[in-house]
Order: structure tokens, then C-alpha cells, then sequence
């Protein structure tokens, strides 16, 4: 009886990194950032930081899962940082060079390269 607590809490942990998994997924089944810039010539160029852009995001779902397989758990902070940063993502997705100044585009793509090392060093912290 008294393992239930910490195999509750295991349980939950590896839900949450099951829905960040799906998430992640959402980005990636649209070709994933750089697949993004790679459709839009004006983006082209500077597709690299978007490839960057992609492993990052896996990267910080897979620190999340490997601290849920491990005794030192994540807190529900770093689901909330995670899950914004993949909304971030995602809502790259609706941006267009018609509606959005490229430089506008090319700023939050940057903008979400920044915060995913500042979250990763956390992560790894």
C-alpha cells in the first residue's frame, strides 16, 4: 500500500509525456518546422534553424519521458514549459508570408530556437 502514491504519480507522468509525444507528433505529421520554411521560398535559406528547430522539440520530449523512467520525476512546471513551447510550434503552423512579414515569421522561428536551449539547459539542470 504504500507504493500506490509513487506508482500513481509514475502513471501520470508518463500520461503527460504520452500527450507531449502527441503533440510533438502534430508538428512533425506537417513535415515539422523546417519542412514549414522548406515549402516557403522566402524561408528557404534559413530552413537549417528550422531542422534545428525540430530536434530540439524532440529533444525535450525525450528528456521529459527519460525523467518519468527515472526516480527524480519532472515537475508539472516543465510539462507547462514544454506544452507552451509546442503550442509555440504549432502556431507557426498558421503563419503565412502573405498575411505575416517574413521577418515577422523568421523572429518567432528564432524566437522559439532561443527558448528551447534556455529550456533545455533547464531540463538537463
Amino acid at each position: 500500500m504504500l507504493l500506490a502514491p509513487h506508482l500513481v504519480f509514475a502513471d501520470a507522468c508518463m500520461n503527460a509525456a504520452r500527450e507531449l509525444r502527441g503533440s510533438f507528433e502534430v508538428t512533425q505529421g506537417r513535415g515539422g518546422i523546417w519542412g514549414y520554411m522548406e515549402k516557403i521560398s522566402s524561408l528557404r535559406s534559413d530552413s537549417m534553424i528550422g531542422f534545428q528547430v525540430d530536434g530540439k522539440l524532440s529533444r525535450i520530449i525525450v528528456l521529459f519521458e527519460t525523467q518519468c523512467a527515472q526516480t527524480n520525476k519532472p515537475s508539472k512546471t516543465d510539462f507547462e514549459k514544454i506544452n507552451a513551447i509546442l503550442g509555440d510550434a504549432r502556431m507557426i503552423f498558421n503563419l503565412r508570408p502573405g498575411r505575416n512579414p517574413v521577418k515577422e515569421i523568421k523572429a518567432k522561428i528564432f524566437g522559439l530556437n532561443a527558448s528551447l536551449d534556455k529550456l533545455i539547459k533547464e531540463l538537463e539542470a
